[in-house]
């Protein structure tokens, strides 16, 4: 079948939930990291991208009839804190959703790094040195094209900081003692807890000197400053209502997000979700689904619809073909080997666990009864090794070896943590094809810290223990520990499912994956070399053409409850 439809807008089947084209993308990406023209070479790929994606945008706008801005005496101000601005589906969202806003006669300015920050807050990892993928033109020149072209302003973080107190802020810095660098409070911003995540990221778990951890540091500390002080001067100059970011974290975009936040200004932080969708303001999903389920459900059961609909989900989700589990690469495990392999009838019970990404910003705040996840594991398999009548199987997350490539894994930690394990402890390492869902039905008891999977677990109707903040706990479906003390009282214990459990969790779960995301319909993006607006002309973007796009703006401007759809 063509990829490409007559016309501007495409086909919708073909949208980046392709796991070929996820599969083939995250190849180049690992064949151009090996290579020595590695920053060529990505440009020859990426610059007729570019071209192609900027005639189309052109075309478009040749396209659109004559449309006139409506004025609007309660318009809001509002800053759309980019950054990171490259050719990727991140630009073409918030250029798509600033253009809807300005036709609807609210004023928004784009606001983009220009070059100032030291570090690439998109793509600056230790495998990704500063512009080993062509960010200054990829991101500087491309940014400016797009807004120029579709008459979107925009400004650069070099506009509000001069190269004098750009000098200021290096001084102050290197005058810092170390280990105050990480906790370091800047204008009320904690600028220091940001740095850390970052150099955290950047290093993704491996092992370096103290002289190169303190230097990424430092970088990302010149980060958090520039972006809290540009923050405070945009506030001055721009009086804005609105501050619409991705992320929300890191030396950038978190340190100039608190500082609005911390200045009263309302934050809308989007992140991108599975099958092309987007959703808003994750930090505030605990309150949202109190919303959804009180006052806009009225505490009801899901609907036959809703069932099929939340089932079909997770059925994909299973077999991978959904997100990103769709790159894990899972088989089919045949029951009969999976009995072989983990003897689960020797055991009185079987209880299986989920360590996350150790230095995913997806724990950042999540930390309850335990230090870190790693308290947490070594903890877990102390109280094992002295149980040999209950098995633990420890699934490592298979994103450290095929999606985030951790430098230093889960399992590297444990094989130096621990001489050995006792014979009821196994582990089930990141680059297996044993997939999570095909265990639960040989799982009596879940252990999580705040990842999904446990979610998942409980609809199934598997007791889950959750130890660390997880979106989806105290929601009368988990067991929910506070203190390190309390996991080791109740693990052992009859543990059994809770009541209404999985029907709590199903209602959840529905909120969570199916209301939670909208879909980015005015996106097309089959793969990262045609990234475009799925339109005909900008007439498109304009109120009334788009329900999904409409209601993003309509959450934007006035709050309320964005998965009230």
């Amino acid at each position: 079948m063509s990829t490409f439809i007559s016309g501007g807008k495409r086909n919708l089947s073909h949208f980046i939930t392709s796991v070929e084209y996820k599969k083939l993308e995250r190849f180049l990406r690992k064949f151009l990291e090996k290579v020595n023209l590695k920053t060529n070479v990505y440009k020859m790929i990426i610059t007729p991208a570019q071209k192609i994606a900027i005639n189309k945008l052109e075309k478009q706008i040749k396209n659109t009839p004559s449309l006139k801005i409506k004025k609007k005496s309660d318009g809001k101000k509002i800053i759309f804190n980019s950054i990171d601005a490259r050719y990727t589906t991140h630009t073409f969202l918030e250029g798509g959703i600033a253009k809807s806003l300005q036709f609807q006669g609210h004023q928004v300015k784009m606001l983009i790094c220009g070059g100032l920050l030291k570090t690439c807050p998109g793509h600056f990892e230790i495998s990704k040195p500063k512009n080993l993928w062509y960010c200054n033109e990829n991101c500087v020149d491309f940014s400016k094209k797009f807004y120029q072209i579709t008459d979107l302003p925009y400004s650069t973080y070099k506009e509000y900081i001069d190269g004098k107190e750009e000098a200021h802020l290096k001084e102050k810095i290197q005058k810092i003692p170390f280990e105050e660098c990480k906790n370091l409070v800047y204008k009320n911003v904690r600028v220091g807890y940001h740095s850390v995540t970052s150099a955290d990221r950047y290093f993704k778990g491996g092992k370096t000197s103290p002289e190169q951890y303190e230097r990424i540091l430092r970088l990302e500390l010149l980060n958090a400053l520039i972006s809290t002080d540009v923050a405070e001067k945009i506030i001055k100059t721009e009086k804005p209502d609105i501050l619409v970011t991705s992320h929300g974290c890191y030396s950038t975009w978190g340190s100039f997000t608190d500082y609005f936040s911390n200045n009263g200004i309302r934050i809308c932080v989007w992140a991108g979700g599975e099958d092309n969708t987007v959703t808003f303001d994750r930090h505030k999903s605990d309150e949202y689904y109190q919303i959804y389920l009180n006052e806009i459900r009225n505490k009801k059961s899901l609907n036959e619809k809703e069932k099929e609909e939340l089932l079909n989900f997770l059925d994909n989700r299973a077999k991978g073909e959904k997100g990103q589990v769709s790159l894990y690469d899972f088989a089919e495990i045949k029951k009969e080997k999976l009995e072989k392999n983990f003897n689960f009838n020797k055991y009185d019970k079987t209880y299986l666990i989920f360590p996350n990404v150790p230095w995913d910003a997806a724990l950042m705040n999540a930390d309850v009864g335990f230090n870190d996840i790693y308290d947490w594991l070594y903890h877990t398999i102390n109280l094992f090794q002295d149980k040999p009548n209950y098995q633990l199987i420890i699934k490592i997350h298979p994103s450290e070896v095929k999606v985030m490539e951790s430098k230093k894994t889960v399992l590297d930690n444990l094989e130096e943590k621990f001489t050995n394990f006792s014979e009821n402890i196994n582990i089930i390492p990141s680059n297996t094809e044993i997939s999570p869902y095909s265990l639960f039905p040989f799982i009596d008891v879940g252990l999580v810290y705040n990842g999904t999977v446990g979610l998942e677990m409980a609809i199934k109707g598997i007791p889950v223990i959750v130890v660390g903040n997880a979106h989806y706990g105290k929601k009368g479906f988990t067991y929910d520990i506070l203190k390190k003390v309390d996991y080791s009282k109740i693990l052992f214990t009859e543990i059994n499912s809770l009541p209404d459990q999985k029907e709590l969790a199903s209602i959840y779960a529905y909120f969570h994956f199916i209301k939670k995301f909208i879909t980015r319909s005015f996106i097309y993006n089959k793969n990262f070399l045609t990234i475009e607006w799925n339109i005909n002309s900008l007439k498109d973007l304009t109120e009334g053409h788009d329900k999904n796009l409409d209601h993003i703006c309509n959450y934007i401007v006035n709050n309320g409850v964005f998965q009230n759809w």
